[in-house]
């Protein structure tokens, strides 16, 4: 518990002294563990490379006090959490799938991306449905059924093309309206 707690104070130490962007920070106890990592926050989804930092997890068994120094401050509550992009497609896939629309599904998710990832969905005849981009830090992105035209597809089997950051993977989506 001790190293914990010096490990904690000189954390925010260095954070306020400005020093955070030399520091991998964390939060931690056997009931939790938050990170701190860089991510792109709401109105500015562009990819960061240094900036702001937000944190990954919960921190709702910190009590009621508050941790801050430097640029953050830590307060007692539920924090957003994401997965930060990936180094490689080879692991990315889709969900839900098979995404049935009468039980409510009104689109589907890739996810496991890399930082700026390019998706082509095609039909299984081979015609071009469409292409999305991604470029942000979040290792997601989603697809509301529509081509390119913006029309909601039809029903039926769907071949996609994952790649980034040089690598590549290709699945299969199902529809069912």
């Amino acid at each position: 518990m001790r190293i914990k707690t010096a490990g904690m104070i000189v954390l925010t130490l260095l954070a306020m002294a400005g020093l955070y962007n030399y520091t991998s920070a964390f939060i931690s106890s056997r009931i939790y563990r938050i990170m701190i990592s860089e991510q792109a926050t709401v109105g500015n989804s562009a990819p960061k490379t240094g900036g702001a930092y937000s944190l990954l997890g919960s921190s709702g068994q910190l009590g009621s006090g508050s941790l801050s120094g430097g640029r953050y401050t830590v307060n007692s509550g539920i924090v957003n959490s994401w997965r930060p992009a990936q180094l490689s497609v080879s692991s990315s896939h889709v969900y839900p799938n098979p995404c049935t629309v009468s039980r409510g599904c009104t689109g589907v998710t890739f996810t496991r991306l890399t930082l700026r990832a390019t998706i082509k969905i095609y039909t299984v005849s081979g015609e071009k449905v469409r292409t999305i981009l991604k470029s942000n830090n979040i290792d997601s992105v989603g697809w509301d059924l529509r081509n390119e035209a913006g029309s909601i597809v039809a029903s039926g089997l769907y071949l996609y093309v994952v790649t980034g950051e040089g690598t590549s993977r290709t699945g299969k989506l199902v529809i069912v309206r």
